[in-house]
This record gives C-alpha cells, sequence and structure tokens, in this order.
C-alpha cells in the first residue's frame, strides 16, 4: 500500500508500505477520506511537540472497514466509520471517570509508534470507530474530527450563558466553532483579517465578520473563542467580555501569556481550557454534518491523491497555506 512519510528535511513524499493486518479487538479501515490539519504542517516543519518526522502523519479519518481482528463486534466488513483518534492507556483516573481525551498518557492516530491515515488503510482499535450515515459522502467523512474539535470547545461553556459570542480567528475550527455555535442559536461575531474568508463565515452562521481593528470598544460578549495563536488575543477576548462571561482558548500556544487575574475574579470571568473531543462531539459533528450539507462545499478548498497531497503539504509546511482553507486526501 502506499503512505505519505514525513521525513527530517521537511518533505513529504510518497512512499510503498506494508498493508497492517489487524490485531486483537482491532479493524483495518481503508481510508476514504484524510484531512490535512495545522498539526501536521507543523510537524512536517519540525514544530510539533510530539509529532516527530520520520512517521506518517493523519489522524483526521473515516472509511470503510476492510478486515476485523478477533475480538471486534458490532462491525462488519464494508461498515463506514469515522475515526477518535486517540488510544488512551485505559486505566489512569482520566480513563476511569470517562475523561480519556485527557489521559496522559494517550497515544494520538499519526505518531512515529502509531502510523496515520495519510494512507490507503490504516489499523486502530475498534472502539475508536464511530458509524456514519450514509448521508454523508465518503470523501467528507474526514470532517468529523474538525467538527468534533469545535463541538467540544463549545461544550466547555458547560451551561453557561452564550446568546452572544465573539470568535478571533476565522479558519477551519474558527469557522466550525461558528457553525456550532449558530446552531444553538448563538448571534456570532468572527474577526478575520483575511478578506477572502468573510464570504465562508457568513454562510457558516455568522451575523457579522469584522477585521481585527473593526471590533467596536463598546462590544461585550456573553463567550469569546481564542481560535488563532496570537498572544494579543487574550487581552482582546478579555476586553470585550461581560461580567460573568467566560473565554475559551482553543489554539494552541508555545509560550507563557499574561492574564490579567484580577478581572477575573472581580467580572467572575473565567478562562476555560479545551483539549481534543470525546465520543459525544463526534456525534454532534456527524449531525451537523447530516443538517448542513453546505458544510463541506464552504470548508473544503480541495480535495486530491496522495502524490499531489504530498507535494501540497510540502509547500504548505514551508510556507503557509495560503488560500486553503481545507485540504482533504483521497487515497
Amino acid at each position: 500500500m502506499r503512505g505519505i512519510r514525513f521525513e527530517t528535511d521537511g518533505l513529504a513524499h510518497v512512499v510503498e508500505l506494508e498493508k497492517p493486518s489487524p490485531g486483537v479487538d482491532h479493524v483495518v479501515i481503508r481510508v476514504t477520506s484524510t484531512g490535512v490539519c495545522g498539526s501536521d504542517l507543523s510537524a512536517l516543519s519540525g514544530h510539533h511537540l510530539f509529532r516527530i518526522p520520520p512517521l506518517i502523519s493523519g489522524h483526521e479519518a473515516g472509511g470503510i472497514i476492510e478486515s476485523i481482528g478477533e475480538g471486534v463486534e458490532g462491525y462488519a466488513v464494508g461498515d463506514r466509520v469515522v475515526v477518535d483518534p486517540q488510544r488512551p492507556c485505559g486505566s489512569c483516573e482520566f480513563c476511569d471517570t470517562g475523561s480519556y481525551h485527557l489521559c496522559p498518557k494517550k497515544l494520538m492516530l499519526g505518531v512515529a509508534e502509531w502510523d496515520g491515515s495519510f494512507a490507503d488503510f490504516v489499523e486502530i482499535p475498534a472502539y475508536t470507530l464511530i458509524p456514519a450515515p450514509s448521508s454523508i459522502g465518503d470523501e467528507y467523512l474526514a470532517l468529523a474530527e474538525p467538527i468534533a474539535v469545535a463541538a467540544h470547545a463549545v461544550s466547555q461553556l458547560r451551561g453557561r450563558r452564550y446568546k452572544t459570542a465573539l470568535v478571533l480567528g476565522g479558519g477551519t475550527i474558527g469557522s466550525l466553532i461558528t457553525r456550532v455555535l449558530s446552531d444553538d442559536g448563538a448571534y456570532v461575531t468572527v474577526s478575520e483579517p483575511r478578506e477572502f474568508l468573510r464570504e465562508k463565515l457568513v454562510a457558516m452562521g455568522a451575523a457579522d465578520v469584522v477585521g481585527p481593528d473593526e471590533i467596536p470598544d463598546s462590544a461585550k460578549f456573553d463567550a469569546v473563542f481564542i481560535v488563532a495563536g496570537i498572544a494579543e488575543l487574550v487581552e482582546v477576548a478579555f476586553a470585550h467580555l461581560k461580567p460573568g462571561g467566560a473565554v475559551v482558548q482553543v489554539a494552541v500556544f508555545n509560550s507563557e501569556v499574561p492574564v490579567h487575574v484580577g478581572k477575573l475574579q472581580v467580572g467572575e470571568q473565567a478562562l476555560l481550557g479545551t483539549a481534543m473531543y470525546q465520543k459525544q462531539d463526534f456525534t454532534r459533528a456527524l449531525e451537523l454534518l447530516a443538517k448542513y450539507p453546505d458544510i463541506p462545499g464552504i470548508l473544503v478548498s480541495k480535495i486530491t491523491g496522495l502524490e499531489e497531497g504530498a507535494e501540497i503539504i510540502t509547500e504548505m509546511a514551508k510556507n503557509g497555506p495560503g488560500d486553503i482553507l481545507k485540504l482533504i486526501l483521497v487515497p
């Protein structure tokens, strides 16, 4: 079989790999779609914390079950599925209480120890599977993972009021958070500097789309989502947060950022983190994909195969994504 290997010199290229066989409690799926994430680009450029080349990357995946290992129940060859790409230890306090996404020993699909989905086939534990509805095309199954990221981020509000929300950053995850918030009935304002994304954000449910310098000083929101890794946005977020509101930190920051904790105390405000997702977030993601069939057309910039995909990923890792919002590979 073929797969895209990330090398230490910053190049991605297609290589021949041995087709996996399913171990006990595992399945092999034929990958019908796999999405390229910013973490993949960070890995290829040598800046990711745990995705360290050489490796077969890819963790946004969906496909069709090709073969089933001993002990697997509830699934059959030919079933269409999406993948929750986390392999937790199963025995720590977080796994025991259902918060497996916080397991400190978990592995993510697409690391050196677990070959990822940028390949024709991938072997995964059966417990990572979520059945896919027939209404979602094979080439779009990979979108369930980034939508699950967005659904989990919104769920962190846990009953807090969010009739109005500000999303700082309108890329893939920012646009999907906008879709989730809008579906929940929120009035969503998105701050995004890239002009070509503005029409897409409106289509994803944004009531207002403004540039970074166009947010009125007086505008206050119940919830603010930081979806771009820019330190200054933390100050912007709290400047536009209502008393009793919450800031949800979504973007990955690799350095310390100061927070004025006095404002949290005086305004009874909250700063919330969000990490990965759980199974219920994938369920919500698939429901949204089925409810809003226009999401792929809005979000996906290009669908291509492994060979061209390797070239595009190499270019994106070197020079940025350009006007590509979401790239999907169909092996």
